[in-house]
């Protein structure tokens, strides 16, 4: 298991690893560009989604997962400039990245974090004014996270894999023979019966005691 690694869904076009890097920075990017949105630079508000529209393009992935969450998280990162009332869009694209990123189902556990500290979050700033603290604390409760559905997505496959090679291991085992009882021996062959001799003995006339008849 020391040599294993995260799996990575084919792509078409381009090496995996440089596009998940170049798509994690653009998204990351965009999000962050759309937050910047105000009265004064209201551009912000048309490159931010584009940045993150090639971003989530450009990450390797199942196609339909990509557009699937695109919308979503497009939509999640316009309603952070609200304020820090709607922080709990963090969890929305948490959740895009994890399903874009092929994850099982136990990652999502790592979305509780992010809801629970929404919360505290929305309870504890009350004023538009600190609207940075609930981006900078829901950003790093995000990544955290990210990680931590990572680690649950390594535990799960290795468990998996686990299973698999016990069962493979299970399959070629010999099979363990059946005591048995011990068979019988093949019968001793028969002593041949002794010869009878050629000397005879003839009875007498009267059936006395007979006398040795001589062969030649």
């Amino acid at each position: 298991m020391s040599n294993w690694t995260e799996p990575t869904p084919p792509v078409r076009w381009g090496d995996p690893r440089w596009r998940y890097g170049v798509g994690l920075v653009t998204i990351a990017l965009g999000a962050a560009a759309t937050t910047l949105t105000s009265t004064y630079s209201l551009w912000f508000l048309l490159l931010g989604p584009a940045v993150q529209l090639l971003g989530w393009l450009v990450l390797p992935g199942a196609l339909w997962r990509r557009l699937l969450v695109l919308l979503p998280c497009l939509v999640a990162a316009l309603v952070l400039v609200a304020g820090p009332d709607f922080v709990g869009a963090f969890a929305v694209l948490l959740a895009g990245w994890l399903f874009a990123r092929h994850r099982p189902t136990l990652s999502y556990l790592a979305l509780v974090p992010v809801i629970v500290l929404s919360f505290a979050l929305k309870t504890a700033l009350n004023e538009y004014g600190q609207n940075w603290v609930g981006l900078l604390s829901g950003a790093a409760a995000m990544v955290l996270c990210a990680w931590l559905g990572r680690a649950l997505a390594i535990w799960r496959w290795r468990r998996i894999a686990a299973w698999r090679l016990a069962r493979a291991g299970r399959r070629t085992a010999p099979p363990v023979a059946a005591a048995s009882a011990p068979e019988a021996g093949p019968a001793a062959p028969l002593s041949p019966a002794p010869a009878v001799p050629r000397e005879a003995t003839a009875a007498g006339p009267a059936g006395g005691a007979g006398r040795a008849v001589n062969p030649e």
